[in-house]
């Protein structure tokens, strides 16, 4: 892989990714640039690559064998996620994905070992690993101040969209067209970070619902996730709920930390709960003995956002700097997704990690079963795409 001076970066799909290349634009220096942008759809390429001053193209190999470019954003809907990942693996571009990496944990696999084979970076946009609040949160959590953790609780009601949305892209809301409701969509955010920090659980169980919009998926996930040894999660995700909140809880033997309305708190125990429960001689049900206190903990500021991503990405490139999320990582958040569906439309509690094969049936049974055709079988496209790439 030859060495690079400066990053430039191709971006393919403009919905989200006509985003991305307004940032990179804008905050582009010695490190990165635009190279050239890609969208089938011919008059919004053009309309970008005229605000923005690129070369345009239809066709993302095309813009793949220019030479304009060193690194890929793949920012299209889901299914396509793994073939254009590679497709511009194969002509030595560096990868960094939209999440979620795939809608399935199968794609996704190949999309990481085809890089890791053809020693391409692959980075996920996983931009909420930013946060300045979450930071320090990991922070705290792995360095042991609160102890031993034997509960995670994760609620995010916030991702309120109106049937408006799901009408605005003919994808959205499908099985064939997306893959998943709320949780391949909005969730992913708040399952890396559930797994980011509280850990990834051994099985999960819970229930879905589609209980307000009118779309084939769910847009309501209710989850029990167990870890062994004592150690229980819990995780909340709703398109179709307001007043919505974001609420981040770890409980540990030391301490409990809550992150909620930007804010992160701190209730700390006198005594660890494990040696207070053991050695106490009090009786009461609720003695009050082994007070806690609560404190704000400081959060520094910090830069956050996609286009941070995006410049560690850059760095990475350049002089071997860590990424915010890899493929491995963003692996984690997709396999307890497809967990959940798998618990929930099947009704049962599921190991982990699953049954590639499983998840597939699953998503080919729910299309069957609840597809209008408004997807357009982007999965039908995208699959017979990879097929023909994996020589299958």
């Amino acid at each position: 892989m030859k060495k690079l001076k400066k990053v430039r970066f191709g971006v393919v799909g403009l919905g989200m990714g006509g985003l991305h290349c307004r940032d990179i634009v804008k905050e582009a220096g010695k490190d990165f640039s635009l190279g050239a942008i890609c969208d089938i759809n011919e008059a919004r390429v053009r309309k970008f690559a005229g605000e923005l001053k690129v070369p345009y193209f239809t066709d993302a190999q095309e813009m793949y064998d220019s030479g304009l470019v060193d690194a890929v954003i793949v920012a299209t809907p889901h299914y396509w996620h793994v073939p254009l990942a590679l497709r511009a693996a194969r002509a030595g571009l560096h990868v960094l994905c939209e999440k979620p990496l795939s809608s399935t944990v199968g794609p996704a696999r190949q999309m990481i070992a085809e890089c890791r084979k053809r020693k391409v970076a692959l980075g996920a946009m996983l931009q909420h690993r930013t946060r300045g609040i979450m930071v320090k949160m990991k922070q705290m959590v792995d360095s042991g101040a609160i102890g031993e953790v034997f509960r995670v609780s994760m609620i995010c009601s916030n991702w309120h969209r109106t049937q408006a949305y799901y009408d605005s892209g003919q994808w959205r809301g499908t099985w064939d067209g997306e893959g998943g409701g709320v949780l391949i969509n909005q969730a992913p955010h708040h399952l890396d970070l559930f797994t980011w920090i509280g850990g990834m659980p051994r099985r999960v169980t819970g229930v879905l619902d589609t209980r307000l919009h009118k779309i084939e998926v769910e847009d309501a996930a209710n989850f029990i996730c167990e870890y062994g040894n004592g150690k229980i999660g819990y995780f909340y995700a709703t398109t179709a709920e307001q007043p919505g909140m974001e609420q981040f809880m770890v409980c540990g033997d030391k301490a409990t930390l809550i992150a909620e309305g930007g804010r992160l708190r701190m209730g700390r125990l006198r005594v660890p709960l494990k040696e207070y429960t053991m050695s106490s001689e009090n009786s009461a049900a609720d003695s009050g003995k082994n007070a806690t206190t609560w404190s704000d903990v400081e959060i520094p500021h910090r830069p956050s956002g996609h286009i941070e991503i995006i410049r560690a990405f850059a760095a990475h490139l350049l002089r071997g700097t860590p990424l915010y999320a890899d493929g491995r990582d963003a692996l984690n958040e997709l396999q307890l997704s497809n967990a959940m569906y798998l618990a929930g439309y099947k009704n049962k509690p599921v190991d982990l990690p699953i049954d590639d094969q499983e998840i597939e049936k699953l998503i080919a049974r729910l299309i069957r079963e609840r597809s209008t055709g408004r997807g357009g079988n982007l999965r039908g496209a995208a699959t017979r795409d990879l097929r023909k790439l994996m020589g299958k």
